[in-house]
């Protein structure tokens, strides 16, 4: 079709599209969630700086923020905000030690006692490491003392082995086997071993029964060990003579010997409430590995240790 003007007319048509988005399926919501994950890791770990910081670290951060800050209330930089040597690491080679409910510096190397002298310190002195010593600890430098009379009690524990040894040679029952019995200081205590021999065992052959000869020395043992401070350890031993049926095995055979002294010295005296242990071993503990059939090896230990602090 044509127009007056001899043009023709031309049609203009308009399409409009609706834009729809994903959805559930669309990616607008993972950047809202990510923008959602970051700001909740930068408040956890402001949390974290604050928890991690002292007072005056805190403030030292701020003012470094904040260019008005009045200069005077700025703290030396970088070493007062961040420790470059974790605190429980110091360059100094001597540590000094303070005791719980000391005040502080109480006991400094230099000075009167009382004086707050590790606090009055040189502020550039910054290599000092304070330990604090607890119960029980011992101050660097110092020997460990004996406390609640240890020594007093090794002491007594060497007396009452001489008077123990002095016994025995007196006894003349106990002649025969006098040879079988040692008494002696060792690094935990007082011991006092019981050993067979090829012509006098102390126990018969393959039982827990005591022969006349062992109860006898477990009775005469007894009274000292029961006056003596300290828990008693009874331990029993075999040789390595396999086992053989109808008989019981070297665990029970020495576990059963070491509970048959342990009620001879009961009977005898001594308070059941301080045993500490009573032990059988077996043949793991030979005391001649050259020969491990030897009747020596056979044997009864009894350790009485001085009371720990």
């Amino acid at each position: 079709m044509s127009k007056a003007g001899g043009k023709d007319e031309r049609k203009i048509i308009i399409k409009r599209f609706e834009v729809v988005e994903g959805g559930h399926h669309g990616g607008s919501w993972k950047i809202a969630y990510a923008d959602f994950v970051t700001a909740m890791m930068a408040f956890f770990l402001v949390m974290w700086l604050i928890n991690a910081t002292t007072e005056e670290q805190r403030r030292g951060i701020a003012n470094f923020f904040n260019p008005m800050a009045i200069q005077q209330d700025i703290p030396p930089p970088a070493e007062n905000v961040i420790h470059l040597v974790p605190d429980p690491v110091a360059s100094s080679q001597k540590p000094a030690a303070i005791h719980p409910g000391d005040p502080a510096g109480a006991h400094p190397d230099n000075g009167e006692p009382g004086q707050n002298h590790l606090l009055n310190r040189d502020a550039g002195d910054r290599s000092t490491q304070i330990v604090v010593l607890h119960d029980r600890q011992v101050q660097p430098g110092v020997p460990p003392a004996n406390p609640n009379g240890q020594e007093a009690q090794q002491g007594e524990l060497r007396r009452a082995a001489t008077e123990i040894n002095k016994a025995l040679d007196a006894s003349p029952q106990l002649a025969d086997v006098r040879s079988q019995v040692s008494v002696s200081m060792g690094d935990d205590g007082l011991h006092v071993e019981i050993a067979d021999s090829d012509h006098q065992p102390m126990f018969a052959l393959g039982s827990a029964t005591p022969t006349r000869h062992a109860s006898d020395l477990l009775k005469l043992i007894a009274p000292y060990l029961e006056k003596l401070p300290g828990r008693l350890s009874v331990s029993g031993y075999t040789d390595a003579a396999p086992y053989r049926p109808g008989l019981p095995g070297n665990w029970s055979l020495s576990s059963d010997r070491a509970v048959t002294a342990r009620d001879i010295l009961v009977r005898s005296g001594f308070p059941d409430r301080r045993l500490k242990a009573v032990t059988g071993y077996a043949d793991r503990n030979l005391f001649d590995p050259a020969n491990p059939l030897s009747a020596r090896n056979r044997r009864v230990v009894l350790v009485l240790s001085p009371d720990q602090p």
